[in-house]
């Protein structure tokens, strides 16, 4: 599965469904009947899907109030709205904003850790059987916060506390399986037992990795038991408990459904510390990578030597980086702790990166593929290249993933054995010349429109991308860091509605969404109306300006090429495009970088093509960084660019520049012969002083063709004046 980058399962549901209950309910009393909720969701527990979504969107239209849709949704089987979610389009926006709207009561309720301790201790200790159930039913709503009160209860001696303990984690359901899996790890090996005894009751199959290592090794043969009769009420388990381990962290980082249901801002995880359930939180953004991360440490722990969890931690810290960089290009704030991901991922050797480069390039996930490329060439210690995935990322779909894959090449050198070596330098110097580019998104439901949009955007220069979804195209849009403008169809939907405000509802909700998320905020907005009557058209307008202001700007259909180019090209300019040019340059700079790096000796790939590129990027590069590595590479590399050299030695800026053209063009000339203006350039910087006639003089040593007069006229004017001269 294709695991894609900032995921929009957690962003989504405010903008997405708010807007949506803004449209569907007028605002006042609320009207909706509970039980066409419940009928709902019994429908989607049957399979009746479309009589499901009937009764969902009559529900929302009655405008229900959150208590109610709280009430309902916590009581309703997990893999029922599972079921729903999976179905996708307005099956999955309608439960998602269900489910928003009971979030804020559910919060609420979840957030007093006084009322969750009195709760816990009514259920387990109280002698009322009613104040029992009704305890139950607050923990109900607590769900998974409450499960580290309830634990130590496993415990107990006590018959009817332990009973008691164990039917208010089965009332909290699914919620509580990830923190119970985790008392599996207790000293208590009653604790160990009766957890496992309620995962199987409890039936999430979240819990298999847990009771299969328990089933499998555990030191009492009480929880041992135990774990293996929980594990074949799951329907049991394929593989070592290794195995299961890695299988399930690779759904948490393909962010399955299944297995990541929330929607919160930030999630908690749950660790076995000091003798209780201890409870950690992180950014949604990240959750994913980080449960990956977790099964993959638990499958290593169990073997060490296992290949697939290796790669998959490899994957997990990599993908947390990337989420982190992203953030950080787009204003945003990240964990300062992730700065240490790629040393930490770095420490599982160079086959794991090598395998994790495999599978993100079969997943086609090209961003941590990219990182896998740079991973491999700072673990590599001079490994055969035979069949590596190095030779399939210099021809993968993705241009990152092919420059990336030429870099990290050029700083392994390999003598031999890698597949598509031939198209290292001619990439690297590519990657060494790349500048931003403008980048365009068009969100159009309507085929005809959209490749004309495209046709135009093309031939004016412009890279661009088109998506037929609404929820799609956000989705490329938190994905893609680097685009400059989206553009958006007012009307995207049913084109028949004569009602603005529900004609006009999931564009609206496309742009909330575009300027409410820190990746997409800075992008501009242009809104394609359509070839409407006039007065409607105006009123189409006035809503997006109203709302947006000067954040959006118009074009109409028909599609005239000069009028979206131009109104495009306003939007683009209207703003800087920092993290754009800031990526490109980062890039051409560890290109330039790459080859004054690489082993000057390696004739494995042709350098004679890099020599035009780099010589450009040493004279007219956009930053100090890239001229500078730029120079360094043609020094380094010796086949060519003297002349380039020339001219940064003589009209370059500052001394730092100068001296390394000094020193690089030493290293050209040592390998091929020098013309006389070149020699000349040499010597006339050789007389000055510092770091650059210091350099100059060096580089003047080097030339092979300089001639035995040439030579006494360089002594004869650096003469070391050592002797005094006597009155």
């Amino acid at each position: 599965m294709k695991a894609t980058r900032l995921r929009v399962g957690t962003a989504l549901v405010s903008a997405v469904l708010l807007a949506a209950s803004l449209v569907l309910a007028p605002a006042g009393a609320a009207f909706a009947d509970g039980d066409l909720l419940k009928d709902a969701l019994t429908d989607y527990g049957a399979g009746r899907y479309e009589d499901a979504l009937a009764k969902l969107q009559e529900y929302v239209a009655g405008n229900p109030e959150g208590e109610e849709v709280f009430a309902i949704i916590r009581a309703a089987e997990n893999r029922v709205l599972l079921r729903a979610l999976a179905q996708g389009g307005d099956h999955e926006k309608y439960i998602k904003y269900l489910m928003d709207k009971a979030r804020p009561v559910e919060a609420e309720r979840m957030a007093d850790a006084d009322a969750i301790r009195a709760a816990i201790e009514a259920a387990v200790n109280s002698a009322d059987i009613a104040s029992q159930r009704a305890a139950r039913a607050r923990l109900r709503s607590a769900g998974e916060l409450a499960v580290p009160g309830l634990v130590p209860y496993l415990a107990s001696e006590d018959h009817g506390t332990l009973v008691n303990a164990m039917l208010a984690l089965q009332q909290i359901g699914d919620a509580a399986t990830v923190p119970l899996a985790e008392a599996l790890e207790a000293e208590d090996a009653r604790i160990r037992l009766f957890a496992a005894r309620t995962l199987g009751d409890l039936g999430d199959r979240r819990a298999v990795a847990a009771l299969a290592r328990v089933a499998a090794g555990d030191e009492d043969e009480g929880a041992k038991a135990a774990a293996a009769k929980a594990l074949a009420r799951l329907g049991g388990s394929k593989g070592s408990a290794a195995d299961i381990y890695a299988r399930m962290g690779n759904r948490y980082y393909a962010d399955e459904v299944s297995l990541v249901t929330a929607f919160d801002s930030v999630k908690n995880l749950w660790r076995w510390e000091d003798g209780a359930v201890a409870r950690y939180t992180a950014p949604s953004y990240l959750y994913p990578y980080l449960m990956a991360e977790e099964c993959a440490a638990d499958a290593l722990a169990i073997d060490p030597a296992h290949a697939g969890a290796r790669s998959l931690l490899v994957r997990a810290l990599l993908a947390q980086r990337v989420e982190a960089e992203v953030l950080k290009g787009n204003g945003g704030e990240a964990p300062e702790a992730l700065a240490g991901a790629f040393d930490l991922a770095k420490t599982q050797g160079f086959q794991a990166a090598s395998d994790a480069l495999a599978t993100t390039l079969a997943q086609e996930d090209w961003e941590v593929a990219v990182e896998c490329c740079y991973l491999m060439a700072a673990a590599y210690g001079g490994e055969s290249l035979k069949g590596s995935p190095l030779g399939d990322a210099l021809v993968a779909p993705h241009k990152r993933v092919r420059y990336a894959a030429a870099i990290s090449a050029l700083h392994m050198s390999p003598k031999r054995g890698l597949a598509n070596a031939d198209k290292v330098a001619a990439l690297a110097a590519q990657a060494a010349s790349e500048s931003a580019v403008r980048q365009v998104l068009v969100i159009d439901d309507r085929d005809d429109t959209r490749a004309k949009l495209l046709i135009a955007l093309h031939q004016g220069g412009y890279v661009a991308a088109g998506d037929s979804s609404g929820t799609n195209g956000v989705i490329r849009a938190k994905n893609s860091p680097t685009l400059d403008v989206i553009i958006v169809r007012a009307d995207l939907g049913d084109p028949t509605n004569t009602v603005p405000s529900a004609r006009h509802s999931s564009s609206l909700t496309v742009i909330d969404e575009i300027f409410a998320d820190a990746r997409t905020q800075e992008m501009r907005v242009v809104v394609l109306l359509d070839d409407t009557p006039e007065g409607r058209k105006a009123r189409v307008q006035e809503i997006y300006a109203a709302k947006y202001g000067d954040k959006v700007r118009f074009i109409e259909t028909p599609v005239v090429e000069s009028a979206v180019l131009a109104t495009v090209t306003e939007a683009a300019e209207a703003g800087e495009l920092n993290p754009d040019r800031e990526r490109a340059n980062a890039l051409a700079a560890k290109a330039a970088g790459a080859f004054a790096d690489m082993d000057f000796t390696c004739a494995t790939f042709n350098l004679q093509v890099a020599v035009e590129p780099l010589a450009t990027a040493a004279t007219t590069g956009p930053t100090p960084e890239i001229r500078l590595n730029a120079v360094r590479a043609l020094g380094n590399i010796k086949v060519g660019g003297a002349d380039a050299l020339v001219q940064v030695l003589t009209e370059g800026e500052g001394d730092e520049l100068r001296a390394a053209a000094a020193r690089a063009l030493g290293g050209v000339l040592s390998a091929q012969d020098a013309t006389p203006e070149q020699v000349a350039a040499l010597m006339e910087a050789a007389k000055g002083e510092g770091d650059v006639a210091t350099a100059a003089l060096a580089a003047l040593g080097q030339v092979r063709n300089l001639d035995g007069a040439q030579r006494v006229e360089l002594f004869r004017t650096h003469r070391l004046q050592v002797a005094e001269k006597a009155e």
